[in-house]
């Protein structure tokens, strides 16, 4: 009987990977498109799906060359440097993580608006008892990944069923219940425009409700032929959201009653539970059921994903050196995971969770830590091949207009943190003189002044600019070789073995 741990099938790997992105983003994103997007909320869907589909394919290629455990995190450390591939580590891996404890915010909030009751939330924010339902599901969570990628697929498997099954029932339910025409040739749509389509991207929700995507990635070693499947898991997955997404943003949009945006327009809704709420209005009891069960399913299967997935980035890191190397313990020889990194993380999310008010006080701040993250993908890509430069150029220019939308306050935390993390990072390294100062400039100052370049002048020509002036200096082959002459050992071992 073999000892070696089982893998999953492309199958699974969908099974984790699509409703991973259907997680609470779609309880309440077709109510903040429509807002900020009238009728182009259709496009901007489709500009979304059209990002996170170009960095998976940049992703996919790194991937195929490399497919090790953790390779959202760790293929610019692969394509340059550790220390280069620092800042896009943290921010993949911190995205991920701080999307853990929204899904469990997302679960508690609807279940207080279903119960009308201030037990659980109350001005918009959670009470004690919210924070300890939260807390107790986060460790449902654990539960779930404590015994391996089998057991979370098969759990997963099953709650993909429900999942699409009550995301497709209320589309079709809502369309035959209601399907106002007039509301799609209001007025007030004249208000809306081109450039709604990119500040709706990340202001709707969108990017947070299609991450998940990079999936397959993280999970890249436990994958069955990973070279052929994990692109494919990313891709299918992406495209069945994205039908599933404008199903229902068509369904949300026609199901409003008129005279709600007749003279406001689209920007004038507020529903607190905005699918909850038109079901409620339109007398769909049994929908308002399914809904409210799914309030519990939809987030849990996204958190339980993430939770497994932020482990096995942090675990990454480790190995990479970004992190500490207590924080990593050897993988389980049945289950093929490291309990010790998950349950530093478990805990990091539980002081995130406590410390945060609502899902919304969070999902701009996660969108800004996945585009940075995403950045890495491109970057990534183009140090591995230069014959891939040009398409990563554009990719990577895609991902840095979108954070020249994200509002400065929220900007000015997500630079602030990464720059803070990398003082401590630098700090600690040339203590233990593991790198000179010299060194570490040259590695990471290309990427603050990037960052901070955005957040002191948002232009949209600006923006094109500073990205590609920033991808073709990092991509340039004499950096790159530079980067790789200052590798650690165990990264240059690690290359050394795909390449041969």
């Amino acid at each position: 009987m073999s000892n070696q741990p089982k893998k999953i099938s492309l199958i699974s790997a969908i099974a984790i990977t699509a409703p991973s992105m259907m997680g609470s983003g779609w309880l309440f994103s077709a109510q903040l498109n429509a807002k900020l997007a009238g009728n182009y909320a259709f496009l901007a869907w489709i500009a979304a799906a059209i990002t996170v589909l170009s960095v998976g394919l940049c992703l996919a290629y790194v991937v195929n060359k490399y497919p090790v455990r953790g390779a959202t995190t760790r293929s610019s450390s692969i394509s340059h440097n550790n220390i280069f591939g620092m800042p896009f580590a943290f921010a993949n891996w911190f995205g991920i993580l701080v999307s853990v404890p929204t899904e469990a915010q997302a679960t508690t909030q609807y279940l207080a608006a279903a119960m009308k009751s201030t037990t659980l939330m109350e001005h918009n924010v959670l009470t004690f008892n919210g924070k300890l339902l939260a807390l107790g599901i986060l460790f449902i969570y654990l539960i779930i990944n404590y015994y391996g990628i089998k057991l979370l697929a098969k759990v997963n498997n099953v709650v993909t069923v429900y999942k699409i099954f009550t995301l497709v029932f209320t589309i079709i339910v809502f369309i035959i219940a209601r399907f106002d025409t007039s509301n799609f040739t209001l007025i007030n749509n004249s208000s809306y425009g081109i450039s709604s389509i990119f500040t709706t991207v990340v202001g709707g929700g969108l990017i947070y409700s299609f991450n998940g995507f990079q999936l397959p990635a993280s999970f890249a070693s436990e994958i069955k032929n990973p070279k052929r499947n994990v692109p494919i898991a990313m891709i299918g997955s992406i495209i069945l959201v994205l039908i599933l997404y404008m199903s229902l943003q068509l369904a949300f949009m026609g199901a409003v009653p008129h005279s709600l945006i007749a003279a406001s327009g689209w920007s004038s809704l507020n529903f607190h539970s905005p699918l909850l709420n038109i079901a409620m209005l339109l007398g769909l009891n049994f929908v308002t059921m399914l809904l409210i069960a799914d309030s519990v399913v939809s987030p849990s299967g996204t958190g339980y994903s993430y939770l497994g997935a932020s482990a096995r980035m942090f675990y990454a890191m480790a190995i990479s050196g970004q992190m500490p190397k207590w924080t990593i313990g050897r993988l389980h020889p049945k289950y093929n995971l490291c309990r010790r990194s998950m349950l530093i993380n478990v805990i990091i999310i539980g002081v995130i969770l406590w410390k945060s008010d609502s899902w919304a006080t969070l999902m701009l701040v996660v969108s800004g830590y996945n585009i940075i993250g995403y950045m890495a993908a491109p970057i990534s890509m183009g140090g591995i091949s230069s014959k891939t430069r040009m398409f990563g150029a554009g990719v990577f220019t895609l991902t840095g207009v979108l954070m020249s939308t994200i509002p400065v306050y929220e900007l000015l935390m997500i630079n602030s943190s990464v720059m803070l993390l990398l003082i401590i990072y630098g700090v600690i390294s040339i203590m233990n003189k593991q790198v000179g100062i010299k060194q570490l400039i040259s590695l990471n100052l290309p990427i603050i002044t990037y960052l901070w370049s955005i957040y002191f002048y948002q232009n949209l020509i600006y923006s094109i600019v500073m990205a590609l002036v920033f991808y073709i200096f990092v991509t340039h082959p004499k950096y790159v070789a530079f980067c790789q002459s200052l590798n650690t050992p165990e990264i240059n071992d690690e290359v050394n073995i795909f390449l041969h």
